[in-house]
């Protein structure tokens, strides 16, 4: 989980190119909570950060932060806030407001602008404005920002800031290249080759065996919480409509004979032909040509013995030759007969002669003939007017305040209620139940929507199957009841206590080896249920190969000093381990072969890259300045975390 939300944050460039993950995120997954209220309970309007001559205050970090993690949860549905944050998801959105913020007043100090067309027409490409139609809806978008509590002010200040950033960051960020002076080091480092000894002390065996009764069990509980807690669900009441739900109005037979009239040539009697023609630049050439043809030559081989050759065209009407030659040539083309030769004839291109390969004539539909095609068409046409149409009526209820429930009556559609859901859609102690999989979609918006009781539209199926939901309720993350979970509390007590043993007893070891001890001897001295040290090493190329994960082992020793020890705790209190490095073989820099050394430089661009900006964010920041306040990060931290009281 961990690595999933570094993940999120780990591209400098494209922090800065996309901000999806805090400017626009409540856009690109239309997501909610964007109160853009500086007192949304808890800590009142203070600030946490001075950006120049902008503040930001704590509800709108706050605000922030539920959007990123909302997004979290969609690669990880299990995530709690409490975890997200203790991985550096607050501190990571604090960073990019105040890096966004900075970059807004140096790149305007610099002279850089956005436009309002320019807005105006990234606001349309935003998918979250779509509506069932898929392009730009004024409605969608009012409805999006009311729902949102968002003004349309605050959206283009979060997009020209955005714009911005693209405009200042990116050229600075696409370093197309690097020097092979400057990727050498990099080459020698990738080829350089470690050796060390490493022993595994497992927390089981170490591990009590007494139950050390409630008290502690529940002071364990208090202290990881977040292990133990079940993630938010909610229980979604929806009504589903399709097509199959809207009424179409029939055709009628005016609305064919309309259609018939105002598009008479299309059912008139037509003819396309399809030619085999030779390009040539001079009219001697093209009479030579076609003289040999009419000889018996084929059109191929005569256009081939000239240096030249054939093509053939695609079924065209008169008209469509005309154009490229003229209305005379075009209307003896379609007098000749199929096998005929045409020409030569000027075109546009040159002298031109043509055979005739293909006749095709159609012959003119009466309106009887036509009818039944155009009322296929016309049936069609108004069944995409009917959804849409009902699509928009049921929108406009719900921006109007009518509950889903009142939806669903005067609708007739039959109305549903799920039971408690996991953002997966799996519902805690019931392993039997499975969700439709095509309300997979309706699951997602409604663990994004800002509370209960609203009503929305989910597209299930694009243009053709809809939902009408509401959150009816929402159990907050929390751990399950004591009784209930106290033989598991029971279990992961006992390994944290031999946890501790294990890791006592690897200090234990470390130290001795700083002592002058080999590894094997320190571990020998340190008692039974140890492992025997075991040689680990390897190339740091090699590091996750294939796309392998890097055993924390290797990655520890890869970043040690010769002659020095580490410890490792092993996640889940399953141990420690003691690291030595001994060994470090690295080449001469100047002696790796210059073909490797390229190889290596093309993908240390986009690093060097990332660099710049950094340094660049780092020096807006410090020209702009920027002021912190720390105490009430901490506190919103606490907050965000459980670990505090929420101030009312």
């Amino acid at each position: 989980m961990i690595t999933a939300i570094r993940a999120m944050f780990s591209s400098t460039i494209g922090k800065f190119l996309a901000l999806a993950f805090v400017v626009l995120v409540g856009l690109a997954f239309a997501l909610s909570d964007v109160t853009g209220n500086s007192s949304f309970g808890g800590i009142g309007g203070a600030n946490v950060a001075k950006v120049g001559s902008e503040e930001i205050g704590v509800g709108e970090l706050r605000d922030r932060v539920r959007q990123a993690y909302n997004q979290a949860r969609q690669n990880q549905p299990g995530m709690t806030m409490a975890a997200f944050v203790e991985s550096g998801g607050l501190d990571q959105v604090l960073n990019q407001l105040v890096e966004g913020r900075a970059f807004d007043q140096f790149a305007t100090d610099m002279g850089f602008g956005v436009s309002k067309r320019l807005l105006d027409g990234r606001i349309a490409d935003i998918p979250a404005f779509a509506g069932v139609s898929g392009t730009f809806d004024q409605t969608r978008f009012e409805s999006f920002l009311r729902e949102n509590g968002m003004t349309e002010t605050q959206l283009r200040a979060d997009l020209r800031q955005q714009l911005l950033i693209e405009q200042l960051a990116a050229p600075v960020g696409m370093m197309p290249r690097i020097a092979p002076g400057m990727a050498q080091p990099y080459a020698a480092l990738l080829m350089e080759q470690r050796r060390g000894q490493a022993t595994f002390i497992p927390a089981s065996p170490f591990a009590p065996t007494a139950d050390p009764g409630d008290a502690t069990l529940r002071t364990y509980l208090t202290q990881n919480a977040a292990k133990f807690t079940v993630p938010e669900r909610r229980v979604v009441q929806y009504a589903l409509f399709d097509r199959a739900a809207v009424p179409v109005p029939a055709v009628t037979d005016a609305e064919i004979a309309k259609v018939y009239k105002d598009n008479a040539a299309r059912y008139a009697a037509s003819e396309t032909r399809r030619f085999s023609q030779v390009i040539v630049p001079d009219q001697a050439t093209a009479n030579s040509l076609a003289a040999k043809v009419r000889g018996g030559t084929s059109l191929a081989a005569a256009a081939q013995a000239a240096g030249l050759s054939a093509s053939t065209t695609g079924d065209l009407t008169q008209s469509a030759y005309a154009a490229t030659a003229s209305a005379a040539a075009a209307k003896t083309a379609f007098a000749a007969k199929r096998g005929d030769l045409v020409g030569p004839t000027q075109t546009g291109l040159g002298w031109s002669v043509a055979r005739v390969e293909d006749v095709t004539a159609r012959p003119a539909q009466s309106l009887a003939d036509a009818s039944a095609e155009i009322r296929t068409e016309l049936a069609k046409n108004k069944a995409n007017e009917a959804i849409v149409d009902y699509y928009n009526a049921i929108q406009d209820a719900v921006n109007g305040g009518a509950s889903v429930e009142e939806v669903a009556a005067d609708r007739k559609l039959q109305l549903q209620t799920t039971p408690a859901l996991l953002p997966s859609g799996r519902v805690p102690g019931q392993p039997a139940f499975t969700l439709a999989p095509e309300l997979a979609p309706l699951v997602s918006q409604a663990f994004q929507a800002a509370g209960e009781g609203e009503g929305h539209i989910a597209t299930l199926v694009e243009n053709e199957k809809f939902a009408v939901y509401s959150v009816k309720s929402i159990i907050a993350a929390a751990p399950p009841p004591f009784a209930q979970i106290r033989g598991d509390l029971l279990s992961e007590w006992r390994f944290a206590q031999g946890q501790k043993v294990a890791r006592d007893k690897a200090r234990a070891i470390a130290k001795a080896v700083e002592g002058g001890k080999s590894l094997a001897d320190a571990v020998a001295a340190a008692g039974p249920n140890i492992g025997n040290a075991q040689t680990i090493g390897g190339r740091r190329a090699e590091l996750g190969a294939n796309g392998q994960p890097v055993p924390p082992e290797l990655a520890l020793l890869f970043s040690m000093a010769k002659g020095s020890v580490k410890t490792l705790e092993i996640p889940g209190n399953r141990g420690w381990m003691v690291i030595a490095l001994t060994d470090v073989a690295r080449p001469d820099p100047k002696s790796i072969e210059p073909q490797r050394v390229a190889a290596i430089a093309q993908p240390l661009a986009p690093a060097f890259g990332s660099e710049l900006v950094e340094q660049l964010a780092a020096e807006a920041k410090r020209r702009v300045g920027v002021t912190i306040n720390k105490t009430l990060v901490d506190q919103l931290r606490r907050e965000l975390t459980g670990t505090a009281p929420v101030a009312e």
